[in-house]
């Protein structure tokens, strides 16, 4: 049990969402990481979450959808601020829900001074009884289980919605880090675009990241083996509802470039890694972690590309959650990351 008896929370505060995990109960909930407010002002918000997802889209004219996380980093304290209390009143299901627990929230490796500064600000506003930011490099390794404690390099490869971050982990610190401004959303963005121009149809960013799961892959595909199917959306040149076949060459077409780039900051990152500890990680291998692992083939991919084993979870997108909460239901380890500057209590 945590040092306090109401345990520990860990959320993953994210471009694309929201993952909260509590201590001993595990991941108890995900959504998206949007805010529904009026115009006008958009202090007058209506729903948060999943509630302003469904509006993506539909939302009529003085009504706006607002991202207050952008890029791994807080765009608007107030914004974030009220992200995290509603969703983690939803997930505990109670008012003031953290004004007793110990709160871990995850921040991007590559966060700048005023980055840092807000998301401090929104962690803070949250209410908990003890807070803190934590690597979100870090927090991946620890709810992936890797032993970050032992004097060896461990390289984690962790992919979001806008943002991935390469650092090699040891003795409980990042040795090296490398954050580049590109993740998964890129790739919807790429279908989006993509659709438009192929097929002439403007399709949402919701039914492009349904296309990017279902029919999306880092392999390459046999000719022989697509199948199409009906994609709806509304006609670019006359603005009416209007209908398109596309296929997984399709969407493999669409992604590629986005794709190749994102691997490329990738393969940047791991040769400029530290001479002493590449034997470790060659040995060790590379732990691919977030939601834009899940691209099917992309773990194939890597591996490929940097001649290196690569492992995958069987749920990545909640390792940075787990590890957050792990950080927060534990003294021992929170002190440990306190030292060496991972962990910042705020």
């Amino acid at each position: 049990m945590g040092v306090f008896s109401t345990g520990g929370v860990g959320i993953d505060l994210g471009s694309a969402n929201v993952t909260i995990c509590l201590e001993n109960e595990g991941i108890v909930l995900r959504e998206p990481s949007y805010v529904l407010s009026m115009r006008e002002d958009d202090r007058d918000v209506l729903g948060v979450g999943r509630d302003a997802r469904q509006m993506l889209g539909r939302t009529p004219k003085d009504v706006v959808l607002l991202s207050p996380v952008m890029d791994g980093a807080v765009a608007d304290v107030y914004l974030a601020t009220l992200l995290l209390k509603s969703l983690a009143e939803k997930a505990l299901g109670k008012r003031r829900a953290l004004e007793k627990n110990r709160l871990v929230v995850s921040m991007s490796t590559g966060a700048t001074r005023v980055e840092h500064a807000a998301a401090e600000a929104a962690v803070r506003g949250a209410g908990a009884k003890r807070a803190a930011l934590l690597r979100g490099s870090v927090a991946a390794a620890l709810g992936a289980g890797l032993s970050i404690d032992e004097p060896k390099g461990m390289m984690v490869v962790l992919i979001g919605g806008s943002t991935t971050e390469v650092a090699v982990l040891s003795m409980n610190g990042v040795v090296a880090a490398r954050t580049t401004r590109t993740g998964s959303l890129a790739l919807d963005e790429a279908i989006m675009r993509a659709v438009r121009r192929e097929k002439g149809l403007i399709i949402g960013q919701r039914t492009a990241e349904d296309l990017k799961v279902d029919l999306g892959t880092a392999l390459e595909i046999p000719m022989g083996s697509v199948e199409n199917v009906t994609l709806r959306g509304r006609d670019a040149r006359t603005g009416r509802p209007g209908m398109a076949e596309v296929n997984a060459l399709d969407i493999q077409r669409a992604i590629l470039p986005a794709l190749d780039n994102l691997l490329e900051s990738i393969r940047e990152a791991f040769e400029n890694t530290p001479a002493e500890l590449a034997e470790d990680i060659l040995k060790n291998g590379i732990r691919l972690s977030g939601g834009g692992a899940l691209l099917e083939g992309l773990k194939e991919r890597l591996s490929a590309l940097l001649n290196v084993p690569v492992t995958i979870g069987e749920n990545p997108q909640d390792e940075v959650a787990l590890g957050a909460c792990i950080a927060a239901s534990d003294e021992k380890i929170f002190q440990k990351l306190a030292a060496t500057g991972c962990l910042l209590e705020v």
